[in-house]
């Protein structure tokens, strides 16, 4: 075979590889980026970019939004819009959503005029190291709109690379009927919300069974796992935007740190994780639900050791917003602010203090 011919071959088949694939990541849709529904039943799906996509046409119907990780995602809208008048509430909760995410979407929201007049936003612990993603993680790209990007290049990106983990998966949803999968989410766009129906269920019936089944709620081991970095810095002066941002524009921010089931406690190094808290008390009053109190202790509030049910987004929603006709433990949810920041301090420390030496007793 002479060289020209070999060279001919040789593009016959890099342009034939390169068709199939693109042509796979089109009709799977491992991202749900086309959205064009061949495939009925997504794995993953890239929420930076499918709900811009809904809202550019959409934003006229809302005018408040809930910003996090997928952990506010079992938040109703009904949740919040109750309690504000006039309200109508889109749940943008994006998967590990950090606060670079939250000030970038805030950002290209005002510049874009959607009407914004409540932020509802929940804060990780867990995430306060956290804040840009890596560049070839597809399932958390941002919207090219909202990163003044080529639309073209972004969709290109999505069809010539390989993702075999995804593609599987979703394949795998589809062939069987993933709506009796124990793990279905039920994700309604319009909404932005999602809840486990089937985990429901089961929780329902039997929590105490429904532990057992879950391996996350059973490593009662201590580590620092979590820790305040250099990176912490940048989060907090990203608070410090959307405090200004929203100032700037008359949204009403409401700031609270989420509820973290008593497994995931169990992971943060102490001082860094109060640390943090102070931090966020010089940029803003928040709302901290955090710590180990009766709603983070008792394991049937959540899915696993990371996402809470509906039944606490309920509880934090009245705290919030003071319903006295839903009955708030105590111990769950407080307003802090720079004057009560040290004392709330002081009670973290004896309250975890409490909790890990019963725990290492045992």
């Amino acid at each position: 075979m002479n060289s020209r011919k070999w060279i001919k071959n040789y593009l016959f088949i890099i342009l034939f590889f390169g068709i199939l694939m693109a042509s796979i990541n089109y009709i799977v849709d491992p991202f749900g980026i086309f959205n064009n529904r061949i495939l009925k039943h997504q794995f993953e799906q890239n929420e930076r970019f499918t709900k811009v996509n809904f809202l550019e046409e959409y934003n006229q119907l809302f005018n408040g939004y809930m910003f996090g990780s997928s952990r506010i995602g079992t938040t109703s809208t009904e949740t919040i819009e109750k309690y504000i008048q006039n309200s109508k509430i889109y749940n943008f909760t994006i998967a590990s959503g950090s606060l670079y995410d939250y000030l970038t979407h805030l950002k290209y929201f005002i510049k874009r005029g959607y009407p914004i007049h409540t932020l509802y936003l929940q804060l990780d612990i867990d995430a306060m190291e956290s804040y840009e993603h890596d560049k070839y993680d597809y399932l958390r790209k941002l919207h090219p709109y909202v990163v003044n990007d080529s639309l073209w290049s972004f969709y290109s990106s999505y069809l010539t690379k390989f993702f075999p983990l995804n593609t599987k998966g979703k394949i795998l949803n589809n062939i069987k009927d993933a709506t009796n999968d124990r793990h279905y989410v039920n994700y309604d766009l319009k909404t932005g919300s999602w809840i486990k129906p089937n985990l429901e269920n089961e929780i329902k019936r039997n929590c105490r069974k429904y532990i057992n089944t879950v391996s996350s709620f059973h490593n009662p081991k201590f580590n620092n796992r979590y820790k305040y970095t250099e990176s912490t810095s940048r989060t907090i002066k990203a608070l410090m935007g959307i405090k200004q941002l929203t100032d700037e524009n008359n949204i009403k921010l409401y700031l609270f740190i989420t509820p973290h089931n008593q497994n995931l406690v169990n992971l943060f190094k102490v001082d860094d994780y109060l640390r943090y808290l102070k931090d966020i008390s010089n940029v803003t009053d928040f709302y901290d639900f955090s710590g180990y109190n009766s709603v983070t202790t008792n394991n049937c509030n959540y899915y696993e050791q990371s996402h809470y049910r509906q039944n606490v987004a309920d509880l934090i929603a009245a705290r919030i917003f003071t319903d006295e006709k839903i009955i708030v433990p105590e111990d769950f949810g407080v307003l802090v602010t720079k004057e009560n920041i040290e004392s709330h301090l002081t009670n973290l420390k004896k309250q975890i203090k409490i909790y890990r030496s019963k725990i290492e007793i045992k």
